[in-house]
């Protein structure tokens, strides 16, 4: 244990040595610190979503059951999709019977247990309604995932099929926030879109479902389909229930998916060719947003990485130069007695006191920051739901880079000091000033070359956001209100929902400072949408090969005025257009170019499913979800005119009223909220937002990787600012005979001001030489989260080598002046 003993009282001597020059230590500790903590609240944010397994006993057991398959006829898919380079189509979502299929077949090897996530319920609870996240479950959903209540029981057998009982479980965080921990919750009856539920049980708490990021507050056997889907459990062509598996006691993936592969190839047969299921570990659970985040943390991380390799390298320069100015004492050390690895322990242990120092402030730093970071990185208005706690992992991943921060900053220091020649220091012999100054220009050349890395690559992410910021919309953002509506709640929801609609506009229109204000399914630019194909025009032009693609929106007679979507041919929709007149549709201008280029549009049907719609409009292209990405062929039809399909006849439902105000948006939500209210209490709403926030939500990976990014680049720059401030001002004291000598042989003080710059320059020079490489190879990475410039924009680098240029011009400044009031006849007398 001697070496512990020895650690603690180098340490502590390191802590003594640094209190006696309060200067040095502050920077150095503060150099580290910011690093640190920018890390330590990045690896937060990974660690939360993308390497927290779920709080279920064995995570490592679960499995997530997909399938895949050529030539899909699918009539209805509720789920997410992807599709490879040999044209098979892979997905997570199967039937009700196929469920139950695969249930049977793997029971050997696996619990089998499925699901379907629930967004946005109208609920009625506690006298209120609200809306909710929920699931709908396999009755051993709970059981296989080892999940046990806390209070009631949870599913049992028989209640996820047709006529099971109507029976909910729900969180302990929903229970404590809606019903106080109150213990009479037990046999409470709640409203879940429209239909009573019995509560039956109260889960433990920690456990929030299986999307992570997307808590559910609830969770309904599959029997009690209805009131969420408008097919029947036992439909075999709307596949919805997502599957996953906990292995059994040596199975394996393999023989599971042998299994699973007999009974799905049999239910599948008439709507895919080669159809086969993949089985995938299931640990972390379904985060959906997962890929979604990956990337943009993945690249966070990666920048965080660059800026603590040249906050090593400025610390690593900054003890380079406080060991030049101590070599005096550690020379007496070394005469002493203290031999060369004894006196590259005491500094090494230096070292590691400033990275602990700059690691438990790095934690503080985190703390503070990780929810504004929280806040930039989320799309949702409820902002993220994931557990962004600095637990153990965190704290863990904190300590090791503090200690590989003091390897890498204090080596080659503690080597320098390892090597000190006793006799030579003591005679004020500079023998190791010249190696420790080539070494200190090493340090910066590598902090200016990687300082301009993270500067091109934050220029690029800032140019990303601006050119978003300028990217027409094709419809007016300012000052529109958008109120989230779910009416299975209410009492119109089954009987008229078209009739509240119009007196909720009506209502909406009354409020004081509303301008006009209009029914629109999805949010524009929002994560919602909907999309379907048409294969022929009725009795007019050849409609062209395949089936042609058309994204959907239903909306109000108004939508177009109080967007500001200008109609451009033929009319808009009108209040004639109800349920019983002629299907009439208003079509982009995408539309047009794409199906019908050298036709008058106007009177043109074409056929969906079962029913025919009539072009009656031309309107201007506008963004539907993505402002990134061009605008696609759509439809806007009436929502007085139910929707039809193959397989269902619906009204809308759930919606959004948007208000165009000539006040702030916000500053009405309240009276709007009261107005639709007064029309149905029992509706409920989903959400209140501004179009500029939806908007702004659409963009907030990029926001987040140019406000991060540009801090990031920020702290480089400064920390390379430190680093050649430091070795110029060292290089002064150093030089300061010879400075004294020239000047006494006839150089002016100019001259001195300019070679001090220029030797600055130079070495900023020789960093961006090794730089500008870098980020042409580098950047090319990123090429995905650019939009309207490339990797390798000249303008990005030449802002970043200017900025670059100009840091090392001021940071040698001060240095550069000191050294011109320099006196040759005192200078003559010093000994450095």
């Amino acid at each position: 244990m001697n070496w512990i003993e020895n650690l603690l009282r180098d340490v502590r001597l390191g802590a003594a040595s640094l209190a006696r020059s309060p200067g040095f230590a502050a920077v150095a500790v503060l150099s580290l610190a910011v690093g640190i903590g920018a890390g330590t609240a990045v690896f937060s944010l990974v660690q939360a979503i993308l390497l927290r397994s779920l709080p279920v006993p064995n995570p490592q057991e679960l499995r997530i059951l997909q399938w895949s398959g050529t030539d899909v006829r699918v009539r209805s898919f509720d789920g997410n999709s992807r599709q490879d380079g040999n044209g098979r189509i892979a997905a997570e979502a199967v039937s009700h019977p196929a469920f139950l299929s695969l249930r049977a077949q793997g029971a050997a090897q696996a619990d089998v247990f499925g699901f379907y996530p629930l967004h946005d319920a109208a609920v009625v609870a506690a006298g209120q309604a609200f809306v909710a996240d929920g699931a709908m479950v396999s009755a051993n959903f709970f059981s296989a995932l080892q999940v046990r209540p806390q209070a009631g029981r949870l599913l049992t057998p028989g209640e996820d099929y047709e006529g099971g009982g109507m029976n909910v479980v729900i969180g302990h965080d929903f229970w404590q926030r809606r019903f106080g921990l109150d213990p009479g919750v037990l046999g409470r009856s709640v409203a879940l879109n429209g239909r009573a539920f019995t509560v039956v049980g109260v889960l433990e708490p920690g456990f929030n479902g299986l999307q992570p990021g997307q808590a559910s507050d609830f969770y309904v056997p599959m029997s009690g389909v209805s009131p969420f889907l408008y097919t029947s459990i036992t439909a075999d062509w709307h596949w919805f229930v997502r599957t996953m598996a906990r292995l059994r006691a040596g199975a394996t993936d393999t023989g599971l998916a042998a299994a699973l592969d007999v009974a799905f190839a049999g239910e599948t047969a008439a709507v895919l060719k080669r159809p086969k299921i993949l089985v995938e570990p299931g640990h972390a659970g379904l985060a959906n947003d997962r890929e979604h985040y990956r990337k943009p943390l993945l690249l966070m991380l990666s920048a965080v990485g660059l800026v603590l390799l040249v906050a090593c390298a400025n610390l690593a320069g900054l003890l380079l130069a406080r060991g030049a100015a101590r070599r005096h004492e550690v020379a007496v050390r070394a005469a002493l007695g203290a031999g060369r690895w004894r006196l590259f322990q005491q500094s090494l242990a230096e070292s590691l006191t400033i990275a602990l120092l700059g690691g438990g402030l790095g934690v503080l730093l985190a703390a503070w920051a990780q929810p504004t970071l929280v806040g930039l990185l989320a799309v949702d208005a409820d902002g993220l739901r994931y557990d962004f706690s600095l637990n153990l992992p965190v704290l863990a991943f904190s300590l090791a880079v503090s200690l590989a921060a003091a390897l890498l900053a204090g080596v080659l220091p503690s080597i320098r000091c390892g090597r000190t020649d006793p006799m030579n220091a003591l005679r004020g012999r500079g023998s190791l000033v010249g190696l420790r100054l080539r070494a200190g220009r090493i340090l910066v050349v590598a902090q200016v070359g990687l300082s301009l890395l993270v500067l091109t690559s934050a220029g690029l992410f800032v140019r990303t956001l601006a050119n978003l910021a300028r990217v027409d919309a094709g419809f007016s953002l300012e000052r529109l209100l958008l109120v989230g509506l779910n009416l299975r709640g209410g009492e119109y929801a089954d009987t008229n929902p078209v009739q509240f609609y119009e007196r909720a506009l009506e209502a909406v229109a009354a409020v004081p400072g509303v301008k006009g204000s209009a029914v629109v399914e999805f949010p524009l630019l929002g994560p919602g949408g909907s999309s379907g194909s048409f294969n022929a025009f009725v009795d007019g032009p050849p409609a062209p090969a395949g089936m042609m693609q058309v994204r959907r929106l239903r909306v109000s007679e108004s939508f177009f005025t109080t967007m500001g979507v200008p109609i451009l041919r033929g009319r808009a929709l009108s209040g004639a257009d109800s349920a019983e007149a002629a299907k009439a549709v208003v079509v982009n201008e995408a539309f047009i170019r794409n199906y019908l280029p050298d036709r008058d549009p106007i009177g043109v049907a074409f056929a969906t499913w079962d029913a025919a719609w009539t072009i009656v409009g031309v309107c201007r292209d506008a963004k539907y979800t993505d402002i990134k990405e061009p605008v696609s062929p759509t439809a806007y039809f009436s929502y007085r005119q139910m929707f039809y399909s193959r397989f269902a006849r619906t009204h809308l439902r759930t919606a959004s009223i948007a208000a165009r105000t000539a006040l702030s948006p916000l500053a009405l939500a309240s009276e709007v909220r009261q107005a639709v209210a007064r029309v149905d209490p029992g509706v409920a709403v989903t959400m209140v937002t501004t179009q500029e926030e939806v908007r702004d939500r659409s963009i907030a990976r990029e926001r987040l990787l140019a406000i991060f990014g540009g801090g990031l680049a920020g702290l480089a720059l400064l920390l390379s600012c430190v680093g050649l401030f430091g070795l110029m001002a060292h290089s002064v004291t150093r030089r300061t005979g010879e400075i004294g000598l020239r000047m006494a042989l006839g150089a002016t003080r100019p001259d001195v001001v300019r070679s001090i710059l220029r030797e600055a320059l130079l070495l900023a020079a020789a960093g961006a030489a090794v730089g500008l490489p870098l980020a042409l190879a580098l950047t090319r990475l990123v090429t995905s989260q650019l939009f309207g410039v490339k990797p390798g924009d000249p303008l990005s680098m030449a802002l970043a080598l200017v900025a670059v240029l100009a840091t090392a011009a001021g940071a040698a400044w001060i240095p550069a002046w000191r050294a011109q009031r320099i006196e040759p006849i005192e200078a003559l007398r010093y000994d450095g």
